[in-house]
């Protein structure tokens, strides 16, 4: 009898530490989203208490909405090329920083720096990057003899969305940087002792040894650069604003200006609903993917 009374006060202290953080995921983060939901099946324009039920109406206007296509097909690309990016060059920085480089920690507190940056100062910084006439960029490329080279970055809608792909990137690969960072040193030195005596050379080791054992954090990597850049608004928003013509149009620009803009929140809701699915979905299989590939390796 008294070990199953101190057996239900153990499960009451811990059910007190649970409790608050419950009470905080379902009134603002839960309670949110079921709320989505349900406004995203009616008319609500954001601002009256009145609203008709109109069931899926909304999801079947966004299948022939051509704004939300080119906004749902600019954020693939976008979050395709910022992912193969941003781990692509994350990983090499990384070894290189793991390397006998005498100035590495300088680096590294100069490839991470960008990271702590809001993307409201990163996105005014590169909007002073690619200014068309006295741009640093476009000023290089005319000092290089390349003027033919120099445009509108951000105005020209073959290049802007591409031009948002390289700040983004370069702000958060010092990030990936530091988690594959943190996975090297993890490997042990006796698994590069070997290789070396059975004459493998670098390239084998790295293929081999090093990057089927970073597994761990590449999953880390391309879940939460996936995340993050298929919810990106801020340095869209302070760059181009989802322009020009829709060029830089995501998911999240075009919800903004659909619920806030053109009071539609009902059907702004329903993008958002749509792009939580794509989400969840996406960094599901990414995770199953990824983690077998932990396992086998």
């Amino acid at each position: 009898m008294f070990k199953l009374t101190m057996h239900r006060k153990e499960h009451l202290i811990l059910a007190c530490f649970i409790l608050p953080a419950f009470v905080v995921y379902t009134f603002f983060l839960l309670g949110p989203v079921l709320g989505s939901f349900f406004y995203s099946l009616t008319n609500w324009n954001g601002f009256y208490q009145t609203m008709d039920f109109v069931g899926l109406r909304n999801f079947e206007r966004l299948l022939s909405d051509d704004v939300f296509m080119k906004a749902l097909r600019n954020t693939m690309v976008f979050t395709f090329f910022v992912v193969l990016l941003q781990n692509g060059l994350a990983i090499p920085l990384a070894l290189a920083m793991d390397s006998r480089i005498r100035s590495k920690q300088v680096l590294k507190t100069i490839f991470f720096v960008p990271a702590i940056l809001s993307p409201l100062v990163v996105g005014y910084t590169w909007m002073y990057i690619y200014e068309p006439q006295a741009g640093v960029l476009n000023t290089l490329l005319r000092e290089a003899g390349l003027a033919s080279w120099a445009r509108s970055w951000l105005g020209d809608p073959a290049y802007a969305l591409y031009a948002i792909i390289v700040m983004v990137v370069w702000q958060y690969v010092g990030y990936s940087m530091v988690i594959y960072l943190a996975n090297l040193q993890t490997i042990p030195g006796d698994l590069y002792e070997a290789g070396s005596i059975d004459g493998a050379s670098g390239w084998q080791k790295f293929r081999s040894i090093t990057f089927p054992l970073l597994a761990p954090s590449m999953t880390i990597n391309v879940v939460l650069s996936s995340i993050g850049t298929l919810k990106a608004f801020d340095i869209i928003f302070v760059t181009t604003k989802g322009g020009p013509y829709y060029a830089t149009e995501t998911m999240t620009t075009l919800l903004y200006s659909t619920a806030f803009t053109k009071s539609s929140f009902g059907y702004g809701t329903a993008m958002g609903v749509v792009m939580f699915l794509i989400i969840f979905a996406l960094s599901l299989v990414q995770i199953l993917l990824l983690r077998r590939r932990e396992v086998q390796s």
